[in-house]
C-alpha cells in the first residue's frame, strides 16, 4: 500500500528495527499499549516486516490515519 509505505518512511525512515528510547517503536512507531503483542511479539521492533505491516494496515482500516496525526498531516492523508 502507497499509503502505509509512505507513512513508514515519515515514521521511522523505513527502518522496521528502530527502537530510540521515546516509547515508540518500529517502522510505524506504535507504543506498545496499541501494538499490545501483536503476533505474539513484545514490540513492534522485534517483529518482523510482514507482521509489522499487517498491524498498521489492520490499524489504518480501523482508524484511518489518526493514529498517525503529524505524519499523515504532512503527507496531505488527513
Amino acid at each position: 500500500d502507497a499509503g502505509l509505505a509512505r507513512m513508514r518512511a515519515c515514521e521511522s525512515g523505513g527502518n522496521y528495527r528502530i527502537n530510540t528510547g521515546n516509547g515508540f517503536y518500529g517502522a510505524y512507531q506504535y507504543n506498545l499499549g496499541t501494538w499490545a503483542n501483536y503476533g505474539g511479539f513484545a514490540r513492534p521492533d522485534l517483529a518482523p516486516p510482514a507482521v509489522q505491516d499487517a498491524k498498521a494496515a489492520a490499524t489504518q482500516a480501523a482508524r484511518g490515519w489518526n493514529p498517525w496525526p503529524a505524519c499523515a498531516r504532512k503527507l496531505g492523508l488527513m
